[in-house]
């Protein structure tokens, strides 16, 4: 896997690259590269994806979309099953 740099891997999470500062200050495992004749902090694309869905699990909002896309699934599932006894003559 490539390594990223601050924007780079902001770019690839939709974050900004304070919060990839952030996040290295919180914990996220950096190195440095040399790039262009300058060093570079860069961490690896792997460890970034897994540190960034392990907060996306914790995030109120991400809950959120998660719980409303499951309640449209079981919705949907209910319309269909709705439809299919009503065309079969099922009752329930």
């Amino acid at each position: 896997m490539p390594l990223l740099t601050y924007r780079q891997a902001a770019k690839k999470t939709g974050r900004s690259m304070n919060t990839i500062r952030h996040w290295r200050r919180q914990g996220l495992p950096m190195g440095w590269e040399v790039r262009n004749g300058q060093n570079v902090r860069v961490v690896d694309e792997r460890v970034l994806m897994k540190w960034w869905r392990e907060r996306l699990k914790n995030w109120p909002p991400h809950q959120y979309r998660l719980r409303a896309l499951k309640r449209a699934e079981e919705a949907a599932q209910d319309a269909t099953r709705r439809v299919f006894q009503a065309s079969t003559g099922e009752s329930t």
